[in-house]
């Protein structure tokens, strides 16, 4: 809204320039606002405001669904903190059919097992994931105090499931840069 208002600040509905455009031995004079474009670019940062805050409503709103009944100490700490019950972590692949009727294997992100802990189950590390997720995309994925956390990676899908004793978070993404950066972190919580 700074930006607008600078604009608007600057902007004379009544200020007049006038200049003479000759050719072909005729002289026509032309008048008109010198700070014609401050208002525009002024109406334009409000629109982009305007949007703005729509869109971050509705992340605030995206997160306040997916954090409810979730404790504010499970909020502000990602499960992925907890590096002591992490029992393994590895590629993520898809496979794929290639033109030639062959299957290929692709990274896609990370899988995460958590041991089996005391009131862990699949459902609530579930809501637990994607409260993390919603809470990163409110905050604009700028959150350095969890620059571990391969949650906090923008565009990123996660999905729980039970495995032997303990659950699999699958951490994907879809393009290269997100992939890298899931398994950078992934990887990191590995290292004890």
């Amino acid at each position: 809204m700074r930006a607008a208002e600078g604009h608007a600040d600057q902007h004379d509905p009544a200020a007049t320039s006038s200049t003479k455009e000759c050719g072909r031995g005729v002289c026509w004079t032309s008048t008109k606002n010198p700070t014609a474009q401050h208002a525009s670019d002024a109406k334009r940062h409000r629109e982009l405001a305007a949007k703005h805050r729509a869109a971050s409503s509705v992340l605030v709103d995206a997160e306040a669904r997916s954090c409810a009944g979730i404790s504010e100490e499970d909020r502000d700490t990602s499960p992925f903190y907890h590096r002591e019950d992490i029992q393994s972590v590895s590629p993520l692949t898809t496979k794929t059919q290639s033109g030639k009727g062959g299957v290929i294997s692709k990274e896609v992100g990370s899988t995460v097992v958590f041991r089996a802990v005391p009131g862990l189950t699949a459902e609530w590390l579930q809501r637990e994931v994607d409260c993390h997720i919603a809470r990163s995309a409110a905050g604009g994925h700028n959150m350095p105090e969890m620059d571990y956390c391969p949650l906090m990676v923008k565009a990123v899908k996660a999905t729980v499931s039970s495995v032997g004793n303990g659950f699999a978070v699958d951490i994907s993404g879809e393009d290269h840069a997100t992939i890298a950066e899931i398994q950078k972190r992934a990887q990191a919580l590995s290292v004890r």
